[in-house]
C-alpha cells in the first residue's frame, strides 16, 4: 500500500497553490484553482442539457437526463479531488509515482525515454517504457492499454497529465531532470537551459 503525505507538508503560497518542494523530492498536488475552473466549465456544459429537459420529444429528454447524469458524475470526481489533501504526483531519486496511474513508483531503470514536449502548449508528458507489459502488469485496464499501444503502435505507454495539478509541464520536466537528465529529450534540455 502506498502512503500519501498530506499536502500541508508542502508550503502554501499566497495564491493558495502548493509550490514544488525542493528538498530532495518534488511533489505535485491537486490545484484548487484549476479544479474550480474545470467545475465552472462543466457546469456550463450542463446548461444545454437542462434546456433539453423542456423539449417535447421524449428522446431529447432521455438524452438530456443522460447528459446531466454524466455531468453529475464528473462533478463528483472533481469534488473528491478538491477535497483531497494528498500529493498526487512525486518525483524522487527512485523514480516517478503518479497515484492516478498505479500504486507503485515507475523506477528510473524502467523508463526508456521521456518524449519531447512543447512546454508552452502541452499539459502532458509521455513516457516510453523499456518493458511496458511488465511495468504496467498490475495496473487497472485503462492504464494497461498503454503497454499494448507502445508494443503494437510505438505510442508511449504512459502519459502523465499536469492539467489539474499544481505546477506545469516545465516544473515536472525540471523535477525529472534533477534526477535523470539523460532521459529528457535534447530539445527539452535546451529549453530548460534557456529558462
Amino acid at each position: 500500500m502506498v502512503r500519501a503525505f498530506p499536502a500541508e507538508a508542502l508550503q502554501r503560497s499566497v495564491e493558495g497553490r502548493h509550490p514544488v518542494r525542493r528538498t530532495g523530492r518534488d511533489a505535485f498536488a491537486w490545484s484548487l484553482a484549476k479544479v474550480r475552473t474545470a467545475s465552472l466549465l462543466l457546469a456550463a456544459a450542463a446548461v444545454p442539457a437542462a434546456a433539453g429537459l423542456a423539449a417535447a420529444a421524449p428522446g431529447v429528454r432521455w438524452l438530456s437526463v443522460a447528459w446531466l447524469l454524466a455531468v453529475a458524475i464528473l462533478m463528483e470526481g472533481l469534488s473528491r479531488r478538491a477535497g483531497a489533501d494528498t500529493v498526487v504526483l512525486s518525483v524522487d531519486r527512485y523514480g516517478i509515482l503518479d497515484r492516478r496511474l498505479m500504486p507503485r513508483r515507475i523506477a528510473w531503470q524502467e523508463i526508456e525515454t521521456i518524449c519531447p514536449v512543447d512546454t508552452d502548449r502541452s499539459h502532458t508528458v509521455d513516457i516510453a517504457l523499456r518493458w511496458p507489459a511488465a511495468t504496467l502488469r498490475e495496473t487497472r485496464w485503462p492504464v494497461r492499454v498503454g503497454a499494448y499501444c507502445q508494443t503494437g503502435y510505438g505510442i508511449p505507454a504512459v502519459t502523465i497529465s499536469m492539467l489539474l495539478l499544481d505546477g506545469s509541464v516545465s516544473d515536472l520536466l525540471d523535477a525529472m531532470a534533477r534526477f535523470r537528465p539523460d532521459l529528457i529529450d535534447c530539445t527539452n534540455r535546451r529549453a530548460q537551459a534557456t529558462h
